[in-house]
Parts: C-alpha cells; sequence; structure tokens
C-alpha cells in the first residue's frame, strides 16, 4: 500500500541532499541508469520519479513511465483527469511550477501542506532559497499559488486528508492608511484576523492613522476578529507616556480579540524601547486589556532581550521564523490580497481568537541545519557535511574553496585566499543566528578556538578563524 505520507516521508528523508554543483547527484544516477552530470541534467522531476519508484509505486507516477521533463508529467495530469484546482492542493500531491509566465512547466515538487495563505509548503529537488532554477539542493519551500501552473493529485491507496500546516495557525494582517481605503466585504472570506494601526508617536490628532476609524468600524461590522497597534517614537519618559493617552483615546469604547501592541523599531531610540514598551504596556494592563511588543528579530535579540512580560510579535521575512524565544504572532512576509490594492503585512497567529488567555507561545519549530562542502585540488568537491556529524576536509590537503548553505538562513562569508589559492582565513556571520565554526590548519593536531559570528571565544581579538599564511586543512560550522 503506497499512502501519500510514504511518498513525503521519503521524499523529506533526502532533505539537503546537494548535487555538488553540477547536476552531479543519485537521483539523476538512478533515472539515467548511469553517472550522469551537467548542465543537460536538471534534475527536480528526476528526483519525484525516483521518490515514486523507491516507494514501490512507479505507476502512480506518468504510470510508470520515465520522465524527467516537468510538460510531460503535466500533460499525463491532463489526460488522466489529475488535474486539480490550484487553490485545492494537499499533502502528497505533485504540484508543478511556470517561472516564465508562459504557460509551460518549468519546475515540479510535492506538496507537504496548504497554509491557507494562498502559499504551499512543498519538497523539491535541484532548489534554493535564493535562486527558481538549478538550486542544487533537496529543500522545503513555500511556494505562492501565482507560480504554480498545475497540480497533479496521484491516486494513491489510501488518501490523506487536507493538512493544514501548524495547529492552531491562523492567518492575520496588519493594516494602516498605507493600505488605503480597503473592501472588508471582500477581505473577510480570507483572513482570520487583523491588527489595525491607530497612529503613530504623541497624542496629537494629526497622528491619527488616517484609516483607523473606517478599519475600525469595518470589522466590527462585519465580525473580524481585530487588534489596534501603534507605531512608537517615544524616546522620553513624557512621550512613552503621551502615546499611552493616544492608544487610549482612539480605543476607548470599542472591546478587541487580539492584543493592543506598541511597534518600536526606530533605530535612533533602541536604547529608551525597552521602557517605552513597558509604560506604554503596564499603562493598557491596568485598563484590562491584553498587551503585546511588536519587533524585528534583530530588535527582539539585541534590545528586547528583558522584554518578557508581554505578548511578543516578532517579524522575520523569511521562510522560517528565526526567533529562539517564545512569540504569539510572526510576521512573515507580504501577501496580495482581494481587497487591498498592492501587498499588506503577512502574519501567522498561533493563539486563540476572541479570549482573554492569549499568552504568548511557542510554536513547534526546527533548528536549521547548516550544510557545508569543501574543495581540494587532490579530491575536487568532497561530500556535504551537516552541523557537527563530521568535519569537512582531507587530513593534509589545503583547502581552495568552500560552500555553506543553511535553509532559510541569511549567511555572509568572507573568505581569505593566499598567492598560491589556498584558504588560510574564514569569517561566517548571520544576521538572525549565532554561527559557529573552527578550522584547522596543515600539520597541526588541534583546531583552533571556536568562533561565534566573528568572535573569538578562544579570547583573541581575532574576527576570522585561522591564522596569516597558515593553509587549512578541516573545518567544523553549526548553527
Amino acid at each position: 500500500m503506497t499512502t501519500a505520507k510514504k511518498i513525503i516521508d521519503t521524499a523529506l528523508s533526502y532533505l539537503y541532499t546537494y548535487d555538488k554543483g553540477n547536476n552531479d547527484v543519485i537521483f539523476n544516477d538512478r533515472y539515467y541508469e548511469k553517472h550522469v552530470s551537467g548542465d543537460s541534467y536538471p534534475w527536480c522531476a528526476a528526483f519525484v520519479w525516483c521518490i515514486f519508484n523507491e516507494c514501490g509505486a512507479p505507476d502512480l507516477f506518468c504510470d510508470g513511465k520515465k520522465t524527467a521533463y516537468c510538460p510531460t508529467i503535466h500533460q499525463w495530469g491532463k489526460d488522466n483527469g489529475l488535474i486539480v484546482p490550484i487553490s485545492e492542493g494537499q499533502y502528497g500531491d505533485i504540484v508543478l511550477f511556470d517561472w516564465n509566465n508562459d504557460g509551460i512547466a518549468d519546475h515540479v515538487g510535492l506538496i507537504i501542506a496548504r497554509n491557507g495563505n494562498g502559499t504551499y509548503e512543498t519538497i523539491e529537488g535541484n532548489t534554493a532559497t535564493y535562486n527558481y532554477t538549478d538550486g542544487g539542493y533537496v529543500l522545503k519551500m513555500t511556494r505562492y499559488y501565482s507560480s504554480i501552473i498545475a497540480i497533479v493529485r496521484p491516486k494513491y491507496d489510501k488518501q490523506e486528508s487536507v493538512k493544514n500546516s501548524v495547529d492552531n495557525k491562523k492567518f492575520v494582517i496588519d493594516v494602516s492608511q498605507h493600505q488605503g481605503v480597503i473592501d472588508w466585504n471582500k477581505v473577510k472570506g480570507k483572513i482570520a484576523g487583523a491588527i489595525i494601526r491607530c497612529g503613530y508617536g504623541d497624542d496629537l490628532h494629526e497622528q491619527d492613522d488616517t484609516q483607523f476609524d473606517r478599519n475600525l468600524s469595518e470589522c466590527e461590522r462585519l465580525g473580524i476578529p481585530h487588534g489596534v497597534y501603534l507605531y512608537s517614537y517615544a524616546g522620553t519618559e513624557a512621550q512613552a507616556k503621551s502615546e499611552l493617552a493616544h492608544i487610549l483615546r482612539l480605543i476607548k469604547g470599542h472591546t478587541f480579540e487580539l492584543p493592543i501592541f506598541i511597534d518600536v523599531e526606530e533605530s535612533n531610540l533602541c536604547t529608551f524601547a525597552p521602557r517605552a514598551c513597558r509604560v506604554v504596556c503596564e499603562g493598557l494592563k491596568k485598563e484590562g486589556y491584553e498587551v503585546g511588543v511588536y519587533s524585528s528579530l534583530s530588535w527582539w535579540n539585541s534590545y528586547l532581550t528583558e522584554i518578557k512580560e508581554y505578548i511578543r510579535w516578532v517579524a522575520h521575512w523569511n521562510p522560517t521564523c528565526g526567533y529562539t524565544g517564545d512569540y504569539l504572532i510572526w510576521q512573515y512576509g507580504t501577501e496580495h490580497i482581494d481587497g487591498i490594492n498592492g501587498e499588506v503585512d503577512a502574519n501567522y497567529y498561533y493563539g486563540e481568537l476572541g479570549t482573554k488567555t492569549n499568552t504568548a507561545i511557542k510554536p513547534t519549530t526546527t533548528k536549521p541545519d547548516i550544510i557545508y562542502q569543501v574543495y581540494t585540488n587532490a579530491s575536487g568537491w568532497l561530500p556535504t557535511v551537516k552541523n557537527l556529524e563530521d568535519y569537512a576536509g582531507v587530513d593534509g590537503q589545503a583547502i581552495k574553496g568552500i560552500r555553506v548553505f543553511a535553509n532559510g538562513v541569511h549567511l555572509d562569508i568572507i573568505i581569505h585566499h593566499m598567492t598560491n589559492g589556498a584558504i588560510d582565513k574564514l569569517t561566517i556571520t548571520s544576521s538572525d543566528h549565532t554561527i559557529k565554526y573552527r578550522v584547522r590548519t596543515i600539520g597541526s593536531k588541534n583546531y583552533l578556538s571556536w568562533m561565534e559570528n566573528k568572535k573569538d571565544t578562544g579570547g583573541s581579538s581575532d574576527t576570522f578563524a585561522g591564522e596569516p599564511g597558515k593553509s587549512i586543512d578541516r573545518v567544523q560550522i553549526t548553527i
């Protein structure tokens, strides 16, 4: 018996498989029954073909016929009546993408979850977070409906029901006058709730959001769960109290299903921001409101580390939220929604709407893996290494190239080559994670001290891993 779960579990077992940068990958070898590589062998379809074959279900993919050509998969789905509406894909479906909008399928993957906000979670071969084609990895991706040309539903022995991402995850937008006049009648069926900007800064009528009254009344009229936020410019105690008064003036007489937030993100006010949060939030709590703080991932990690008593709303525009603490809302990017001109900020809300018990929770998250490999003249590109399962390198062989990847993680990598091409210094940093790395120089028995985002844990002032003028033969990296 072949189920969608068996297919997806098998596909996920190959997560982070890499093709060495030249389509040199096990899925091509299995498909062509010989070793192949080069630009003529893109392997997204070969990956899907291999998964169905490994699961003993070749007939569920193109009736058992071999194809590594995405348009053939599309035609098979149409010829056999297996195409389903793009908005109704489910766990285990085959999804085809059209990057050029020319009506021809360019790429293929498998659906893991429908997120309910115009996106799917997928697993794909020959992809990357930074590029649509020739990515080289097996990765989990988030894809918009607009990029999809067709969804094909194989005839599994047992069809699982639609699987919607994370338990209790709800799609919520945040809006302000920048969205103009919103047609809330159209928006209502597409969201679970909205957080409305009431204004910014001091308690001045000219600093009220010009669309607040209308947005609030429309949400009340249509029964859309809603909350409020104010953008903060407070740099003094008096200004923080004025912002509290600003919020209270505008929300007086109304009830809310979502919290009331203060939004802190002005870079020149970062040192006062924690105090501003407490002044505003404590004042709102005394009036009986559920309260919270909105800010970016970098602010939560750098300036708001002691703000633990209020609901956290984390902005991190990324396929996964990189914040490791507790949070109730994650702003992951923007979406296009019928009824709103342009893009609107999009969030996942992990609480229960319409209650007074929206205490911060920590959604189940998976620590990202870091994948890396090195190049030497004698061995070429060596096999990839994940986290600290091994080291990358060959004893006594000078490393001359390094590749590093972590799904959904921003990395900055600086490599210094000596005149002979060998690497003697390496720096890896991330704006949203702590990256630890160390190297060993040729002839040494021990690694040099661990580095943490340019900080030498051995106590020296170095901002790099390595020793000037000494080739390295081992590298280890973790996140």
